[in-house]
């Protein structure tokens, strides 16, 4: 006779490979600069890409962690980027 085994697939991690995150408006005029006026986001988009807000979207999405592309807007400075994969280990990594 035939036996019948359960069987389940685990849950496969999801990760975006390519994100960015950085400063809101206040971070910005505080301790995370923009590299310029030309850097500076339109302001309906100042306030997206905060770690924090980025985990909402990411949980929402069902994502579990992101590889963070520095962004145009720090040009070289990488310390925001330093900072959300300091605060959130599990969830972010960078180049």
């Amino acid at each position: 006779a035939a036996s019948s085994h359960a069987f389940s697939m685990p849950t496969p991690t999801v990760i975006d490979s390519h994100l960015h995150v950085w400063a809101t408006a206040e971070e910005a005029s505080s301790k995370f600069p923009y590299a310029g006026p030309d850097q500076t986001p339109p302001p309906q988009l100042q306030n997206v890409a905060s770690p924090a807000a980025l985990l909402e979207q990411m949980n929402a999405a069902g994502v579990d962690g992101a590889l963070i592309v520095q962004p145009i807007n720090h040009k070289y400075d990488h310390s925001y980027v330093t900072n959300a994969m300091k605060e959130y280990p599990d969830k972010f990594k960078g180049m």
